[in-house]
């Protein structure tokens, strides 16, 4: 079933590539994944593209929420007559979680490395701190994240891109399309590996079948500096995930 969405997709996009190229595009632009990448999707499942033979357990999450990667929201606790105790036992794992939200970019990361660098340098502060448990609250979480992500940046350093995407990667935006005011931004998730290499690449949110095509197209091009730990006194590479967008920019937009 799943392979007969992927192949219905596939004639769609081709289709759509036909008349936005017309009968020669077959030269210049072949929909799907390019050579040594394998993909699937559909009309109601996620457009998935992953290097051939790489094992994709574990490479595509829901990196959306904090539940979605893993790590809930702590109990909260009731007196007998319904009311949400606020007491300091309970407002601090509460507010630390608050923070954690608020970090949610960095988490998207890698969720487990991170959470557990939280737990260890981050939430100890949090216990020395002065908290006045319903005041200023959302002061309060500001001033964390600042704290907790420079805590954090000594341990753990997010990836960063070294090739930009319509210059040194090249994007591809027919004018049919562009012209029409059909664009947008084209959200990806990208699994890389050590050396900050695409494996497994997912739309999160897209505009036209051509569009995302084309974007997880460039995306397979894209090279990042990995994300790094220190360890043992070492900063070394490891793998981790990124997120970003794909710019459209239709004519008069």
């Amino acid at each position: 079933m799943l392979e007969t969405r992927h192949t219905l997709r596939g004639l769609i996009v081709a289709l759509l590539a036909l008349v936005v190229w017309g009968p020669g595009c077959g030269s210049t632009y072949t929909p799907g994944p390019p050579e040594g990448w394998v993909g699937t999707g559909g009309e109601t499942t996620p457009l998935r593209w992953w290097q051939a033979g790489v094992d994709t357990t574990g490479l595509f999450r829901d990196l959306e929420t904090l539940p979605g990667m893993g790590i809930p929201e702590p109990t909260r606790t009731y007196s007998a007559s319904g009311q949400l105790v606020r007491d300091a036992a309970s407002f601090e794992p509460a507010f630390a979680y608050a923070v954690k939200r608020s970090l949610i970019r960095l988490y998207r990361n890698q969720p487990e490395v991170v959470d557990s660098l939280f737990e260890a340098h981050v939430v100890p502060l949090i216990r020395e701190a002065d908290l006045q448990d319903g005041t200023a609250l959302r002061e309060q979480v500001e001033t964390f994240k600042r704290t907790g992500y420079d805590a954090l940046r000594k341990h753990f350093r997010e990836a960063r891109t070294l090739l930009r995407l319509g210059e040194d990667v090249p994007v591809v935006y027919p004018d049919s399309l562009r012209e029409k005011g059909i664009g947008g931004d084209v959200r990806v998730q990208a699994y890389l590996d050590e050396e900050g290499v695409p494996q497994a690449i997912e739309l999160i949110e897209g505009v036209h079948p051509v569009l995302d095509d084309l974007a997880m197209r460039a995306t397979t091009q894209m090279r990042w500096q990995p994300a790094y730990l220190l360890q043992k006194g070492q900063w070394r590479p490891i793998p981790s995930w990124v997120r970003f967008r794909v710019r459209f920019a239709a004519t008069g937009a």
